[in-house]
């Protein structure tokens, strides 16, 4: 073997294994089709060729570089033609699943009586129904003189919304309300905000016609993916990946820093070295997050209380792990589980959540993207000491959803990092 082959071995593979994820080859497989993956294939298998040679080319020049193109056709080919046909078998396997219904997914349809009607019967005559299965029917006008199959539930009122999604394990929710009724709508999506479920909406003919909005023809009826706040696939598969490099290049390269965090906050005070507190995270899970403790031992035995500048509650010790925000280092394990991400609004407990949707339901809308170790709230308006000022918070963070990429992420990393280098966090 020549020298550094193994080395470049794991390297190729490890190369190909990144593109194909970047480029959203592992998730949503009953979603694809034969005809895109051959396309997407292709290209995916064009780029990969063509930064090897780019590679190859500058690793070692050559006067005539016509060897290196040869080359570039011969792994393009045949690299293409088995990725494909090996990926085919499992697209197939996974049609027939979902033509026979040995995989489903319960759809839950809201809205009035006439579009739920009329979506339904469109539904009721496509071939391929792509394995949705319409569970139930919530009506938004409260008549119940749609005539349903048995098998489907009708329900009346968005107060039970929550019940009937986790009852009824409900993974896609069809809006058909008119977009006339833009109060409903907003309500509907409100209390959607943060449920792990996939929403549509059934589109008029100025959706259609403008293209303003981008629809596909699931079930055999045109509908309109709302994905407000969210990345499309492959800048979100670049953000995980980018919370993945940095949290585990972090872990390595601030081992010695988080040795001694650990040592100086166990002698610092009586308590545990690690703090453990359970937080809402993304589509409003709950979480338990990690951070060396700041704080006397039982500081809240009298109930949940938010910290202020001159906190009495807070060691010596914490107060130079905050200045620096040393004690938030751990939550780097957070990221690597999947629970958080380097950039997303700060996770919050129940009990201060249950207090600001109280006054602002839009705070549901934080729960789309994952709760980050820094967030655009953070590095504008800081640490929240009430809920008043979590609340000014909040709408920072509402900005970031709204304005979400990856370019604002690098760019409130950096903003991150000038303030902890500054040493301004409390």
């Amino acid at each position: 073997m020549p020298p550094g082959f193994y080395l470049g071995w794991f390297l190729y593979t490890i190369g190909w294994l990144t593109l194909h994820f970047l480029t959203g080859t592992y998730e949503s497989i009953y979603q694809k089709t034969v005809v895109d993956e051959f396309f997407k294939t292709l290209i995916v298998s064009l780029i990969g060729c063509l930064l090897l040679l780019f590679f190859f080319i500058l690793k070692n020049p050559q006067e005539y570089n016509e060897d290196y193109y040869l080359e570039f056709f011969s792994l393009l080919g045949p690299f293409f033609i088995v990725t494909f046909l090996f990926r085919v078998p499992f697209i197939k396997t996974a049609k027939h699943q979902l033509w026979d219904e040995k995989v489903f997914f319960n759809v839950l349809l809201i809205g009035a009586e006439k579009n739920a009607a009329q979506f339904f019967n469109s539904f009721a005559k496509s071939k391929d129904k792509r394995g949705f299965r319409i569970a139930g029917f919530l009506n938004t006008n409260g008549n119940h003189t749609i005539k349903l199959p048995d098998n489907i539930k009708n329900y009346a009122g968005l107060d039970n919304l929550t019940k009937i999604i986790v009852d009824d394990k409900i993974e896609e929710v069809i809006i058909t309300v008119d977009k006339n009724e833009r109060d409903l709508l907003t309500k509907i999506l409100q209390q959607l905000s943060d449920k792990d479920v996939n929403i549509k909406i059934t589109p008029d003919r100025v959706d259609i016609i403008s293209g303003a909005l981008k629809t596909n023809n699931i079930l055999g009826t045109p509908l309109i993916d709302v994905h407000s706040g969210q990345l499309p696939n492959w800048q979100k598969n670049i953000k995980r990946f980018i919370d993945l490099f940095v949290s585990i290049l972090g872990l390595i390269i601030l081992s010695p820093l988080l040795l001694f965090t650990a040592i100086r906050t166990r002698f610092s005070s009586k308590g545990s070295v690690l703090f453990l507190q359970e937080r809402i995270g993304y589509k409003g899970k709950p979480f338990t997050i990690l951070k060396f403790r700041s704080m006397v031992e039982d500081a809240e035995k009298d109930g949940p209380a938010l910290s202020s500048d001159h906190d009495t509650r807070i060691t010596n010790w914490g107060k130079t792990m905050r200045k620096w925000r040393l004690d938030e280092l751990p939550q780097l394990l957070n990221i690597i589980k999947g629970e958080m991400s380097l950039v997303g609004p700060r996770p919050e407990r129940k009990f201060y959540i249950d207090q600001i949707e109280e006054q602002h339901p839009e705070y549901n809308y934080l729960f789309k993207v994952k709760p980050g170790l820094s967030s655009w709230g953070m590095v504008k308006f800081g640490y929240a000491s009430s809920v008043d000022e979590m609340i000014q918070r909040m709408q920072y963070d509402l900005m970031y959803i709204e304005n979400v990429s990856i370019l604002l992420d690098l760019e409130i990393m950096l903003l991150t990092l000038r303030i902890i280098f500054a040493g301004k966090g409390k």
